[in-house]
């Protein structure tokens, strides 16, 4: 499994971030407004994402191990 690409998952947070606060303001807000606001809910959503991250290696493995081990005849 490949490791997350923490820049990519920023600039999706920001994207998110930017949508909401165009709807609460009934305006479009710029891509730096919505970094400014991102920044301080950020580690809270980082911490979800890696944990999200564990979980779903955590299911692989447990799938891997549950499979069963080649049957000899």
């Amino acid at each position: 499994m490949q490791t997350p690409n923490m820049r990519k998952k920023w600039f999706e947070f920001v994207a998110v971030i930017r949508k909401r606060m165009s709807r609460k303001q009934k305006k479009d807000v710029t891509h730096r407004d919505a970094m400014k606001e991102a920044s301080g809910l950020w580690p809270k959503e980082k911490i979800k994402i890696l944990n999200r991250i564990k979980r779903d290696q955590k299911k692989q493995e447990k799938l891997q191990n549950a499979l069963p081990q080649s049957i000899e005849v």
